[in-house]
């Protein structure tokens, strides 16, 4: 029987949970560059970024097969393509003074990395200069900053958690974590919860009646890991440490056997979580 898109997608998360690798944990390479289309120079999104991103390729740029021709390259032999995916809008007949309807459908279309390719005319690969600590460190302050209409946080305590009544995060302090990487790695991660007030992208999961270990439960707590990893992504933060790694990869596999569309929707979520968070807007 063929998969959907949806399924697909999902097959490949899936396999990479079960191999013990999160790959929306650090979904880049080490020179903290993510999977970018040649042609446009524009770094991939939601989903894409991590299909691409657990990839074994080195280089982080990626075009189409008619992509790679129109740059004089062939395909070596035995590669195999990557499939990304996006939304297509689709509207239905309607009758004569009815509402017309805009339907969001999942299609896809396949990538080659520069590496599986022979003879092609590209620029010679760029790799910038890594961040050090401290320049990661103040570019994460920066972005919590320009968070527009943000929550009210506070440190103190022992866990970090988000509250949607009174629109409230709080924060463990900063000591208290094993390093700075991983404050701002939990300090996004309850940011990305805070992006679902029904003061900002209202989120059902955020702003219904959630019981805690529900289905739409998870599927939050998915929206606010992701909106973590797409935030630390955004300022070269590595958030690859998980502490009881088994035990989170475990949930996650619940939540995606039982859905699967839950992660393509839940990244699509969480980009725009990261996009609020980072005070950036996209047509």
């Amino acid at each position: 029987m063929k998969l959907t898109i949806y399924e697909t997608v999902t097959l490949r998360i899936l396999d990479s949970l079960k191999a013990g690798v999160v790959p929306w944990r650090k979904p880049w390479h080490s020179d903290a560059t993510l999977p970018t289309s040649l042609a446009t120079g524009k770094p991939y999104r939601g989903i894409n970024s991590f299909l691409l991103g657990i990839t074994p390729y080195s280089d982080h740029r990626w075009l189409t097969f008619k992509q790679v021709q129109e740059r004089s390259g062939q395909i070596k032999k035995g590669e195999k393509s990557t499939m990304v995916v996006f939304w297509k809008h689709w509207e239905p007949p309607t009758e004569p003074g009815e509402a017309k309807k805009r339907i969001p459908i999942l299609r896809y279309f396949n990538l080659y990395n520069v590496s599986q390719s022979h003879g092609l005319d590209v620029p010679e690969l760029y790799r910038p200069q890594p961040l050090n600590e401290p320049q990661r460190i103040e570019r994460a302050e920066l972005l919590v900053q320009s968070m527009p209409n943000p929550p009210s946080i506070a440190e103190g305590g022992q866990s970090a958690w988000y509250r949607p009544s009174d629109d409230h995060v709080q924060m463990p302090l900063l000591s208290s974590f094993e390093s700075a990487e991983a404050y701002y790695s939990t300090l996004t991660h309850e940011l990305g919860h805070s992006t679902g007030h029904m003061s900002r992208l209202n989120r059902k999961e955020v702003t219904g009646n959630i019981r805690f270990g529900s289905g739409d439960y998870s599927k939050e707590e998915l929206v606010a890991e992701l909106t973590s990893a797409f935030c630390c992504a955004t300022v070269g933060l590595d958030n690859s440490v998980i502490d009881n790694a088994a035990s989170y990869i475990n949930g996650w596999l619940k939540v995606l056997k039982a859905d699967p569309k839950a992660m393509v929707i839940a990244a699509a979520q969480a980009q725009k979580a990261a996009d609020y968070i980072r005070g950036v807007t996209y047509s």
